[in-house]
């Protein structure tokens, strides 16, 4: 069973444009293309609608990426503390690597994050896009 294809999660996981779920946000679709790894396209290019409605607009999301890292972090000292029997060396170590291996998900993803809670999803807007 897929994700409904105007639903918040779809948008979400697939980083579609907010506004109508159905542009992309990001140019790149591989986010471990890490030297195009931020490059976002300006505007949807389904609905026209800007993804920098303002000059330093991202700033906003380094408190997502903040939220997610902390989250993740908490995650792998768990489960790398339990695995290792709480062994120091492998939950500094460990984590510091899933944390490295996860920025480029990390950046991503809070961006898209920023974007749908400042942007409200338009119904009328996606059904004029539907194929």
């Amino acid at each position: 069973m897929g994700l409904k294809k105007r639903s918040l999660w779809y948008a979400f996981i697939q980083a579609k444009c907010p506004h109508c779920h159905h542009g992309n946000m990001f140019i790149n679709k591989n986010p471990y293309n890490l030297k195009n790894m931020s490059e976002m396209h300006l505007n949807c290019r389904v609905c026209g609608i800007s993804f920098f409605p303002e000059t330093g607009f991202y700033w906003g999301s380094m408190y997502m990426s903040y939220v997610i890292t902390v989250f993740f972090s908490v995650i792998n000292v768990v489960l790398i503390g339990v695995l290792s029997h709480w062994n120091l060396y492998a939950l500094v170590i460990g984590n510091a690597l899933l944390l490295a291996v996860g920025f480029p998900l990390f950046f991503r993803y809070a961006r898209v994050i920023w974007l749908q809670i400042n942007m409200p999803f338009n119904a009328e807007v996606s059904k004029k896009f539907d194929v």
